[in-house]
């Protein structure tokens, strides 16, 4: 299991400003990406338009979607392209797993946010560093996985705070560039993917399905893992589209522990709706820890918020809308990670490809109020626009030729079957597929 709270109160990691292991790590990178996380290729296109505003001195965030845990190193390679250090805004957690760890970090230029709340200091810092513009500073504005590759997430509010601070401190030019990184395969992983169906399968106590096409497989096993969780909380499973059955379970359980906790149920997407509650609920962590009971208790409900997380980010539609071999390893690999909280383990090799958009200028939108996902901000209205602009682009353009990569099956359901017979609702009464 992966440790996300602490006992002890948050102190904020402050950038390390030294450049020698930034430079080790330029040269270790690509052997950790590939060995610890399955990505053995990076192209990089629009890498003119980051190369410009350093020329212009401007202070540069680079705004990233946030799929997998190479994201991070996967951008630090574009570091290489343009002979620039970056920093890396990161959540607290990651300093606290080994101590080794939270020290490279630091020193490859990762510093700390605490996503239970508004980190302040983290804020000031890095406006500071936006101000200075020494590095280019790297923000993942979702604020979590979004875990949907071809999507953009909703993004939080705290670009908008950060790039309006740093044109307060400084007069040089403050721009976002807009970052999509889009994933593809370098192999075959149908042989891994039905393995790994296999054993969910067999975890439900079920014969493998090897006569269904793999989507359908898929959608199977997340229906039944769906189930048990309604019969859990509602003693007989719901009916509707499984996305909307998967919004209603994470809405309900959410509500649960916001009348418990809070009080009062509260309105609002989903994740921020979470985020309120894991702020109190870290913050009671700490109140509470000479009371083992009490503890415990809190830990759980915080483990509660997690699944609600994952499960809020699963799309059974986004499956079947494109049932490529990249969605279907995805829908599995996000699939394991909400039953069981363990490092990401690769399906197969894999290629990133990094898209750099167009500077956005900051003091073009100084008069921006509130967040993009309430639809008043212009500024982050535009970085989304931005950046799902690029993944567009990089889904269009399909992975570099030179990568050989295996063919698409958009219109396929795994190794056979149509994706058409498996795009239908699943009746929860029957578990055969819906008529309407």
């Amino acid at each position: 299991m992966f440790q996300r709270y602490f006992l002890e109160p948050y102190r904020f990691v402050a950038p390390y400003r030294g450049k020698f292991w930034c430079g080790v790590a330029m040269h270790v990178m690509p052997l950790h990406l590939r060995q610890k996380m399955g990505v053995h290729e990076c192209h990089f296109q629009g890498v003119e338009h980051l190369q410009d505003s350093i020329d212009r001195k401007a202070g540069v965030l680079l705004a990233a979607n946030h799929v997998r845990w190479a994201d991070p190193l996967v951008v630090g390679t574009l570091g290489k392209q343009i002979k620039q250090y970056l920093y890396y805004v990161v959540s607290y957690h990651l300093f606290k797993q080994k101590r080794v760890i939270g020290w490279w970090i630091n020193r490859i230029g990762g510093y700390s946010i605490l996503r239970e709340g508004a980190d302040r200091e983290a804020i000031r810092v890095t406006a500071a560093l936006l101000a200075e513009g020494e590095r280019p500073v790297v923000l993942f504005p979702e604020g979590t996985w979004f875990r949907q590759n071809d999507r953009v997430g909703p993004l939080q509010d705290g670009l908008g705070l950060i790039v309006r601070q740093a044109t307060k401190a400084s007069d040089r030019p403050m721009v976002v560039h807009p970052v999509g990184i889009k994933y593809w395969l370098l192999g075959d992983p149908l042989p891994e993917l039905r393995r790994r169906v296999e054993e969910l399968e067999r975890g439900l106590g079920w014969r493998p399905k090897g006569d269904l096409g793999l989507p359908q497989r898929i959608t199977h096993v997340g229906h039944a893992l769906l189930t048990v969780k309604e019969i859990e909380r509602f003693g007989q499973a719901q009916q509707g589209t499984l996305d909307e059955r998967i919004q209603r379970l994470a809405a309900v359980l959410i509500a649960d522990m916001e009348k418990f906790y809070l009080g009062k149920e509260y309105e609002g997407w989903n994740l921020e709706r979470v985020r309120r509650l894991r702020m109190w609920l870290v913050r009671k962590l700490g109140e509470v820890r000479d009371d083992p009971e009490a503890g415990v208790a809190t830990r759980e409900a915080l483990d509660v918020l997690l699944f609600c997380e994952n499960l809020s980010a699963q799309s059974h539609e986004y499956l079947m809308e494109r049932p490529s071999l990249e969605r279907m390893a995805e829908t599995v690999q996000r699939i394991e990670e909400t039953m069981v909280d363990r490092d990401e383990k690769p399906i197969a090799p894999l290629g990133a490809s990094v898209a750099v958009g167009p500077a956005i200028d900051v003091r073009a939108f100084s008069g921006g109020r509130r967040a993009a996902r309430t639809g008043g901000d212009p500024l982050m209205e535009q970085v989304a626009a931005g950046m799902k602009g690029l993944l567009k682009q990089l889904l269009d353009q399909g992975p570099p030729a030179e990568w050989g990569c295996p063919a698409p099956v958009e219109n396929l359901a795994g190794a056979n079957g149509t994706a058409a017979a498996v795009s239908a609702p699943l009746s929860p009464a029957s578990g055969e597929r819906g008529r309407g």
